[in-house]
């Protein structure tokens, strides 16, 4: 919305009937027949003005707005019949003739039926905004492209469509994704749509193909370009936005894309967000152009709530910009049960606060009684997490919780199950569900708003009321084209007296300005920053983009190749002084393998000895390896721990925490996320200890539980990187490195290990007789035998679910 419309709009919103109908209409209040025939009146004359000039859309937004509320609370569907079939959402005209929706059907109206089909993708009818920018997508020749579309609007039927413009062709083609979980769902939807080509899901996985699919992370990429001599023919960024951010992981993704470029200047990419208002601000360089193809309207439109702290309620109607009082409510949790629905998504920023709300959530909830489906749900957790895991008693109530500090296989299962089972109304979640999750959800309840800003709050809100939802060839519900949207204050969650009002403005408008802070972009301007980011953070900047225009050249001497790979590998990140490390260790790798103690140590005290001893190392949950007994602890968890199931290893943490208590030693190391105190009495240390000498046994289990994700994702993002440097070096054996990082020196076990399957998983494989029953298509697909049908089908829902993963 320009600021042309948002005045045109409040001077408006002053006419006196107008202002008295749009809020009776924003409410639900009952109008006469006067106020229908004035409100669709003014809906046609903002019509009008769109028309007229297609730069003012928040018009045209209003005329749907009006015709939506009125022939949803009427049924009366005529008027949004007739605007759904001149205004191109044709989705809706189509839900209104299968439903028959329409008092009289006349034969124009069967001929326009047919001719809606047209539109059908698949299973579903496109508005004519999704076909067209669909279309001119697919047929455009420009090198780059980008397809800007809100949530839910087939992002990924693009990315297989677009790829059959290649299968002929012997093409390498790389999808970029920026979590594991988008990798796994992207990767099962690229196996199902039968592409016939290869899939790699992981960098070692690739053998010198001609032609492949490769669903990386930006980490993985750039190390498959920087290890093989080649390239890619084709890049899909999806999430593309991440890229306009200054932390470490889109620095990396623009660094793929200015590689890739190098390699391939004439490279194809298609940059997939509902996010970007400029797809130029997506360059790396000057000379470059994307070209875009964006769809301008969202046929969803929200009813937005205010729940205020003194248990007042107000509807925010974003056209005219008014809060109008709706009702009053005791608390947040009385309010929240008088308003849920079928399924419903509470918002929170913090995993401690995440588990608080569901705590809290769980209390004011009657038990949701016997369910056979939830008793057997219950009874697996227990099994295989463990009896006092938090979300066996939430359950009960129908309440689940998701966060990025749980570990993978558990957060996913819990998502199923939400997915499947009607008892199970609320998910309390943070940004873990914004990126890639196809949840049911028809109610959202947002109760912290940091970090959200208008592009993020539009993106979450896109996650109620799918289009897939919506539209089905079961049932449609036009009531869903509204979806409900509550921002909750509280001081549970949010300061005292804590107003959400100037974040539900963000909303307004459905447009926002690119920022952009990534100073590897051509259009970073240090100078369009508020003088407290620019103070903050223009030293790192700089340091930024000096790195990055270090890596274009060649290295002439050991200390610059070492240099580039400690910025390739993001390495460096881990020290304060980048040449102070680097002169460092090209003296320590060269000297390293001459020197007797080397082949003595083992592989952490290898790492401790090159990468942490008398260095100044900045990262304080690596620099812990100094001690020995840190590296003890951690030997064992990637050679013995990883091989057992997920209770095993809840167990045996919480056994160590008991015994860190025992030796009073409880102060144990969990990071910014849930560190509670530090590890000294001086105030300015950071909190980044939890006392466990203060925890119940239960609230020991579930940071076990916690613990076990944070150690995975230590080891995986952070200590491999220096195995794998110690290898690239050739400081360490090939069964060394695959022993630390596959957890095992056979060969086919190592490539389940890349398709994705962990180490516990494939020993349990192992333990039953069952490995040899699974075997690699042409394809890289994992297939299984006949003989192992039945022995999945023999086992229990949640061991079932990991092995389906991979295996479907």
């Amino acid at each position: 919305m320009n600021q042309t419309e948002k005045t045109a709009l409040t001077d408006i919103n002053k006419i006196e009937a107008f202002q008295t109908i749009v809020e009776k209409l924003t409410i639900g209040s009952e109008l006469i027949h006067e106020e229908i025939v004035y409100i669709l009146g003014c809906a046609i004359i903002f019509l009008k003005h769109y028309e007229q000039d297609n730069r003012y859309t928040s018009y045209a937004e209003f005329a749907y707005y009006i015709v939506l509320k009125y022939s949803t609370q009427y049924k009366d569907y005529v008027p949004l019949y007739d605007f759904s079939t001149n205004f191109g959402y044709y989705p809706v005209a189509k839900a209104i003739l299968d439903d028959s929706l329409l008092s009289k059907e006349s034969l124009e109206d069967c001929c326009i039926g047919i001719e809606l089909e047209r539109y059908r993708h698949e299973e579903y009818i496109e508005t004519v905004h999704q076909f067209n920018s669909k279309r001119q997508l697919l047929a455009d020749q420009t090198l780059e492209v980008s397809y800007i579309a809100p949530t839910s609007f087939g992002k990924s039927s693009v990315i297989v469509d677009y790829i059959k413009k290649y299968t002929g062709l012997n093409s390498k083609i790389g999808i970029i994704v920026p979590t594991k979980s988008l990798l796994m769902q992207t990767y099962r939807m690229i196996r199902n749509a039968n592409l016939g080509k290869k899939i790699i899901i992981h960098d070692e996985m690739f053998q010198g193909q001609n032609s492949f699919i490769a669903i990386f992370t930006q980490e993985r990429a750039l190390r498959l370009l920087s290890k093989n001599n080649i390239h890619f023919n084709v890049l899909f960024i999806d999430e593309a936005h991440n890229i306009l951010k200054d932390d470490p992981r889109s620095i990396l993704l623009s660094r793929l894309l200015a590689k890739n470029r190098v390699l391939n200047p004439n490279q194809n990419v298609v940059y997939l967000s509902p996010l970007i208002e400029d797809a130029h601000s997506l360059k790396i360089a000057q000379e470059q152009s994307i070209n875009q193809h964006k769809i301008p309207f969202n046929i969803k439109e929200p009813e937005i709530y205010e729940f205020c702290t003194d248990g007042n309620v107000t509807k925010y109607n974003r056209f005219v910009n008014e809060h109008y009082h709706v009702g009053q409510f005791r608390d947040m949790f009385v309010y929240i049960n008088s308003t849920t629905a079928k399924k419903n998504f509470l918002y929170n920023y913090r995993p401690v606060s995440i588990e608080l709300a569901a705590k809290e959530l769980a209390k004011h909830l009657p038990e949701i009684g016997n369910s056979e489906a939830i008793n057997r749900l219950i009874k697996i957790l227990k099994q295989e997490v463990h009896e006092k895991f938090y979300a066996v008693d939430y359950l009960k109530h129908g309440v689940v919780y998701l966060h990025g500090k749980l570990p993978d296989l558990i957060k996913e299962y819990l998502e199923s199950k939400f997915k499947d089972l009607v008892e199970i109304k609320y998910i309390i979640a943070n940004s873990v569900i914004l990126e890639g999750m196809n949840l049911p959800i028809d109610n959202l309840y947002i109760l912290n708003t940091y970090s959200l800003g208008g592009k993020e709050l539009t993106n979450l809100i896109g996650r109620v009321n799918r289009l897939n939802t919506i539209f089905s060839s079961s049932k449609n519900d036009l009531n869903k084209l509204l979806p409900t949207v509550h921002f909750v204050n509280s001081e549970l969650f949010n300061r005292k007296d804590g107003k959400m009002a100037a974040k539900i403005g963000l909303l307004r408008s459905r447009i926002f300005k690119d920022v952009i802070r990534n100073p590897t972009l051509d259009t970073f301007d240090l100078d369009k920053l508020t003088k407290s980011e620019r103070e903050r953070k223009k030293l790192l900047y700089d340091q930024v983009r000096e790195d990055e225009t270090f890596l274009t050249k060649v290295p002439q001497t050991s200390f610059e190749r070492v240099k580039q790979y400690l910025i390739e590998s993001g390495i460096s990140h881990f020290y304060e002084d980048l040449d102070i490390i680097c002169q460092i260790l090209d003296k320590r790798l060269e000297n390293v393998k001459i020197n007797p103690v080397w082949n003595t140590l083992d592989m952490l005290g290898k790492i401790n000895y090159v990468f942490i001893n008398n260095v100044d190392v900045k990262d304080a949950e690596f620099k812990r390896l100094q001690y020995p007994q840190a590296r003890t602890y951690y030997d064992y968890h990637i050679i013995v721990n990883q091989k057992k199931a997920l209770k095993e290893n809840v167990n045996h943490m919480f056994n160590y925490f008991k015994k860190r208590i025992k030796d009073r030693n409880p102060l144990t190391f969990f990071g910014k996320t849930y560190g509670e105190v530090g590890r000294t009495e001086d105030p300015k240390e950071p909190k980044l200890y939890v006392n466990l000498g203060k925890k119940t046994d239960t609230e020991m289990i579930n940071l076990a539980i916690i613990k076990l994700k944070m150690e995975d994702d230590f080891i995986s993002f952070k200590l491999n990187k220096f195995i794998i440097m110690l290898y690239d070096y050739k400081l360490i054996s090939l069964d060394d490195y695959n022993k630390y990082i596959y957890g095992t020196t056979n060969q086919y076990k190592i490539d389940l290990s890349k398709i994705g399957l962990s180490v516990s998983l494939i020993s349990r494989l192992e333990t039953d007789n069952q490995l040899q029953y699974l075997y690699f298509d042409d394809y890289n697909n994992l297939r299984s035998r006949p003989e192992f049908e039945v022995y999945k089908n023999s086992v229990n829902d949640f061991y079932r679910f990991e092995i389906e993963r991979f295996l479907n």
